[in-house]
């Protein structure tokens, strides 16, 4: 027994001397929580405070109080990750692997029909930027019955990333947007609360670390109980430490238009984690041609959602398509990385509006004439340039796989830290 006890010990030693040294030794490191204290409290305050989340003037004390407690979850919240304040092996790792920012970088993953994979190659090929996935998984029926599953090949690469995972719930039927079943589940407490149950039970099962609203269309007067259908789910989701994000449409004020007025930011910036403004679709495929997010369009919603919503929790809605509009036609999305090929192919001259600060191109076919509205990295770096005037959480860019290289370079260059 002794010869053997040698023996390991021998093995252990040099196991030891020849394993590279790793920031983070999680397995044999204790949990971190309020009322913790010495060296690696201290240690978890400097890597809070080099990543945005600890206060910058805040002495690092070696003690856990309520500061770290406040750094710790909201450094929780930016990555997906159990909202509970107490610093296991998934926090160190955000920490130490260079993801760490004070900025949350949402991209929406969707699969829009069999073996589509846009959005998996470009999450695959994407930078270490994208803190945050949203699964377009999941529709409803007019009985609070989620329709669709999991998209395992890109919940699984998401989580490979070290990135959050959040389940979309949507309204999208058949190509549009299901208004109708929607003002059903949300007005009757009975659907209602199924839809709930639901959601929680989905999020169990696919191990999300919290759900994405993306109910559009609905009028006026459910607006009372959109926002009762958000307060009943965010309480639940609290209860698990799940993150509650609601996107919503841009608007500039309280009263918005037919299509926005239904959406009281006060109180869903109260009721959730984070809200994504969709700021986009200034001018959209059905109506007639113009930019899809101006500048000066953009800065009017940002400053109107965050006169009322708190700025750290708004991610800004940034498109990454145009729109093609034949002259008396109806508009066909452009993405951002077709453009190159069009611009090409039409012969056409890229132009920039200097009134909106996006560009925008005209050209004509078969004799018919386009009019041509998209971003470009120019109109793009202008937007994060916004954000972060105005210091916004994030940003939420609508969808992963429409973007090149360029889209990435430029949201590090003028938005990450």
């Amino acid at each position: 027994m002794r010869r053997n006890t040698r023996a390991f010990l021998f093995i252990f030693a040099l196991l030891m001397v020849l394993t590279p040294a790793f920031p983070v030794l999680a397995a044999a490191q204790e949990i971190l929580k309020v009322g913790s204290q010495g060296g690696r409290v201290t240690e978890l305050q400097i890597a809070l405070r080099n990543a945005g989340f600890f206060p910058a003037s805040q002495k690092a004390t070696g003690y856990y109080g309520w500061i770290t407690y406040g750094a710790v979850t909201a450094l929780e919240k930016k990555h997906g990750l159990k909202v509970d304040g107490q610093v296991g092996d998934q926090e160190w790792q955000v920490l130490y692997s260079g993801k760490a920012s004070s900025k949350v970088v949402l991209g929406y993953y969707t699969v829009d029909y069999p073996g589509d994979k846009l959005s998996y190659n470009a999450l695959a090929n994407a930078n270490r930027m994208i803190n945050q996935v949203a699964m377009f998984d999941y529709g409803i029926d007019a009985r609070g019955n989620l329709k669709g599953g999991i998209s395992p090949e890109g919940l699984k690469l998401a989580r490979n990333k070290g990135a959050g995972t959040l389940m979309v719930v949507h309204n999208i039927s058949s190509g549009t947007f299901d208004r109708q079943s929607c003002i059903s589940v949300i007005t009757n407490s009975e659907s209602r609360s199924r839809l709930i149950n639901n959601i929680v039970g989905q999020l169990d099962k696919g191990g999300y670390n919290g759900v994405n609203i993306d109910f559009e269309g609905l009028p006026a007067y459910c607006r009372d109980e959109y926002n009762a259908f958000l307060e009943q789910l965010g309480g639940k989701l609290k209860a698990k430490g799940k993150l509650l994000t609601v996107a919503i449409p841009a608007k500039t004020s309280d009263s918005g238009n037919s299509w926005s007025a239904a959406y009281d930011y006060k109180t869903i910036g109260r009721l959730a984690d984070y809200v994504v403004i969709m700021a986009y679709d200034e001018h959209w495929s059905g109506g007639p041609a113009g930019p899809v997010a101006s500048a000066p369009w953009v800065e009017q919603v940002i400053k109107y959602a965050g006169g009322v919503v708190p700025a750290q929790k708004i991610l800004l809605g940034l498109g990454s398509y145009g729109y093609d509009w034949p002259a008396w036609q109806k508009g066909k999305t452009v993405k951002w990385k077709d453009v190159p090929k069009l611009v090409s192919q039409s012969g056409g001259v890229v132009q920039w509006s200097n009134t909106y600060s996006v560009p925008y191109l005209n050209y004509t076919k078969s004799g018919v004439k386009h009019q041509v509205w998209f971003e470009n990295k120019y109109s793009l770096g202008i937007k994060l340039n916004l954000a972060k005037k105005y210091g916004l959480g994030g940003v939420a860019m609508w969808r992963l796989g429409y973007e090149d290289a360029s889209f990435w370079e430029t949201v590090e260059k003028h938005f990450w830290d």
